[in-house]
């Protein structure tokens, strides 16, 4: 009984003080019916004559009165009790914190992916995967309920975008990163910093962002609850190779995944190398990549965070890598869901204004008492 009630209604503290008062309400009502019905009205010298009469229907039936009343009271209770429509299982996913760390060095601008048929760029088809991953698309069902950020790195790292709750924000600041010297998909000029690629710099920035939000998840932060479980997605074609500047010293991509790995931190890794089906040059020759994959390092970095190392040679192997992160990356807590009834909520009300109609009619025509 228990069980079917909490499926079609769900009260909630204030529905428990009326329930208390409802309860309190009803042998008051029927007592004072009981009350008005004793109480004499017209004095006579004798009523022998009066009985004799009989009763009539009308008073037979007047418990109507206190009837209706007690039944306008339970409507408009039932109203308040919320009633719940819906009632399917299932599985709501548990939210997590997602950085995404994405290489836009110059060999990134190499078109062995393809899109709709026709060549694209490295950054395009990880871009539109990206996108899709996010907010849902193709296969992919979408992160709703993900903190999920974006850190770019070449020459330098970058975090364009924090993580955030608002991934229609993200999807926009997505769009617009680009390779340094690139502008809406066109080269304007060679720039020095789209020639590096600091893989070391992108990991410690993303860990940082990770590390931040986690302690804001600790603290009870609002909005950081997502942050206490924490992924990094590291996607490059290239080897790590930082900007010579004296007087630093870039960090390795192996120690910054160690303290990934510390922070609990896990890290899964693209290298999106392409196909040379999809590398033309502007004869229609095939051209080779120019980029120095380095895929051993980014299964170490797997290796040592938990993660998963993945290769990426075309647009649907991209799709697939992301769709398999997607559904590693989602814990289910089975939870059964309801919608308020708005509708049935009114049918109790309209029901309880027409019974209180009904008594306030009946008591002021059949049912009148003199005086």
């Amino acid at each position: 009984m228990m069980e079917w009630l909490d499926e079609r209604f769900s009260p909630g503290p204030l529905f428990g003080w009326l329930g208390l008062v409802f309860v309190l309400l009803i042998p008051l009502v029927w007592i004072r019916a009981k009350a008005l019905r004793r109480r004499p009205t017209v004095r006579f010298s004798s009523v022998q004559g009066l009985k004799t009469l009989g009763v009539s229907w009308a008073a037979r039936t007047r418990f109507v009165l206190p009837l209706l009343r007690t039944l306008a009271i339970a409507m408009l209770l039932i109203a308040l009790a919320r009633p719940q429509s819906g009632g399917a299982y299932r599985d709501l996913n548990e939210g997590i914190a997602v950085q995404m760390v994405l290489d836009v060095s110059g060999s990134m601008a190499e078109q062995d992916f393809v899109i709709d048929g026709r060549p694209a760029r490295r950054l395009d088809a990880v871009k539109r995967v990206f996108r899709d991953f996010v907010l849902g698309g193709d296969s992919l069902r979408g992160r709703e309920g993900d903190l999920i950020g974006m850190t770019t790195f070449a020459m330098y790292a970058d975090t364009p975008c924090p993580l955030t709750l608002d991934h229609g924000i993200l999807a926009d600041l997505l769009d617009e990163a680009e390779i340094p010297g690139w502008v809406g998909g066109q080269q304007v000029r060679q720039h020095p910093e789209a020639d590096h690629t600091a893989l070391g710099d992108a990991i410690a920035l993303a860990t940082d962002d990770l590390r931040r939000a986690g302690e804001q998840a600790v603290a009870g932060v609002p909005g950081a609850e997502s942050a206490k479980s924490r992924v990094m997605i590291l996607l490059t074609d290239g080897a790590n190779n930082p900007a010579d500047i004296p007087g630093t010293s870039p960090p390795d991509p192996l120690e910054a995944a160690k303290v990934a790995a510390t922070l609990g931190i896990k890290v899964y890794t693209i290298g999106a190398v392409g196909s040379p089906q999809g590398n033309r040059s502007g004869f229609g020759l095939f051209v080779q990549p120019r980029a120095q994959f380095d895929e051993r390092v980014l299964q170490q970095i797997a290796d040592l965070t938990g993660g998963k190392y993945f290769r990426a040679t075309d647009t649907q192997s991209l799709l697939t890598i992301y769709d398999e992160i997607d559904r590693l990356e989602r814990r289910r807590t089975g939870e059964r869901t309801f919608h308020d009834n708005v509708y049935a909520a009114k049918i109790a009300m309209l029901a309880a204004l027409g019974l209180l109609m009904a008594e306030l009619v009946l008591v002021n025509t059949r049912y009148r008492t003199i005086p």
